[in-house]
């Protein structure tokens, strides 16, 4: 698996120069950089002995009949292929890449398989462009809604034009539409990801098998106040609802430390109009909750809104919510998962189980099919940031592990 593993950090290095900004690693929904990363995909598919093709959706699917499989059926092998803004190079990209060289080593070693081997390179997870995640996937498990071709990015193009400019069918990416996977065809999707955490390397272990991603909640708040000259208008006169963010903010934190389990993060605020010499007179703010547990996050989520609408009131502020995204908590195959732990056993590692704070396009398949997932170690438990790094060693095992779970799913 050596050399396949060079050739997978040799091909995300390559996805890296595919970027929509100089100088860093940014690759969003149906952009230039997306279309070029898809052509150098196909590419790789078709080296790998697959046959690619663009869905309704803009996700990328390349498909490997082995000789006298049911075509009808599949395992599926997925993971993204778009990034955060200032990315690093592995998270999402990996697992697709780990997919294709899991083909190239079936298909070399000429082994049989009963059913199609599908590699899917999901066209949005991340949710940057339309602030909305998980669009591939959606696609694929028909909950992909209608009214979301209608989410407009910061340029004002809509979600259904950006498909159709990038030559997808966004009508037929809709419901049960043209992407939407057939009940009982999907024997097995498979979702080898960088663990984006730390504990894999706390524990000196490479890979490790996924119980369960936990649950997410994401929203908008808006404070609005009254803007006015920053010389002008005394103190006592302010209603100033950046002070109102602020003071939000370190309860998100406190809230988040002080609950067992859970994460809670202020990721992006806005503030107009953002200029030296003016009060705010409006901020808004994300929010991002996460617990393994869905009673839990729903309790935090409910104690800090009720903390943001106090706050706006003793402000003389108003103040508004939306709730942009929102999944439970969701749990892996247990049979799947426990036989890729006894595959990674097999292989003379002790079989880490862990539980992903991170949300995934599995957590979306999961609805509609068998799902699995695989981490593979984070150096410094890094992710979404230009130093995301994994080891050429633990690439080969997880490839390893890949391969040989899929054989055993073949042989069972």
């Amino acid at each position: 698996m050596d050399r396949l593993a060079t050739e997978i950090l040799d091909r995300c290095d390559a996805l890296a120069r595919c970027s929509d900004e100089e100088g860093r690693i940014t690759r969003i929904f149906c952009s230039p950089a997306m279309r070029e990363a898809h052509r150098l995909v196909v590419e790789w598919m078709k080296s790998a002995g697959m046959a690619p093709r663009l869905d309704a959706a803009g996700n990328l699917i390349g498909t490997y009949l082995p000789p006298g499989c049911d075509s009808r059926r599949r395992v599926m092998i997925g993971s993204h292929l778009d990034t955060v803004a200032d990315a690093g190079r592995y998270d999402g990209i990996l697992g697709v890449m780990m997919g294709i060289a899991a083909v190239e080593s079936l298909r070399e070693r000429g082994v049989a398989l009963p059913w199609a081997v599908e590699v899917i390179a999901f066209s949005d997870e991340e949710g940057v462009r339309f602030a909305a995640p998980f669009i591939g996937s959606r696609a694929l498990a028909g909950t992909l809604d209608a009214g979301m071709l209608a989410l407009r990015d910061d340029d004002g193009v809509s979600m259904g034009e950006a498909l159709e400019q990038f030559g997808a069918k966004p009508q037929a990416a809709v419901g049960t539409g043209e992407c939407a996977i057939e009940a009982g065809s999907v024997v097995a999707y498979l979702e080898p990801h960088i663990e984006q955490g730390p504990l894999l390397e706390l524990v000196r272990e490479p890979i490790g098998v996924v119980t369960a991603i936990a649950g997410q909640t994401r929203m908008t708040l808006e404070w609005t106040g009254e803007g006015g000259h920053a010389g002008t208008v005394p103190m006592m006169q302010r209603y100033d609802p950046l002070l109102a963010a602020c003071r939000w903010t370190m309860a998100v934190d406190k809230l988040g430390r002080e609950m067992k389990g859970l994460v809670a993060t202020v990721g992006r605020v806005e503030v107009d109009p953002n200029v030296p010499n003016c009060i705010p007179r409006r901020v808004r703010a994300s929010l991002d909750v996460r617990h393994s547990e869905d009673a839990v996050r729903h309790e935090a989520t409910r104690q800090l809104l009720e903390l943001a609408e106090r706050i706006a009131a003793e402000s003389r502020l108003t103040f508004a919510a939306e709730r942009d995204h929102e999944h439970a908590a969701t749990a892996m195959d247990e049979e799947l998962t426990e036989r890729w732990a006894n595959v990674i056993a097999s292989s003379g590692h002790e079989p880490q189980r862990l539980v992903s704070g991170a949300g995934h396009d599995a957590g979306v398949m999961a609805t509609v099919a068998p799902t699995a997932m695989l981490f593979v170690r984070s150096p410094g438990g890094v992710s979404h940031h230009p130093a995301e790094a994994v080891l050429h060693g633990d690439v080969a095992a997880g490839l390893a592990a890949l391969v040989q779970f899929i054989e055993e799913i073949a042989n069972a």
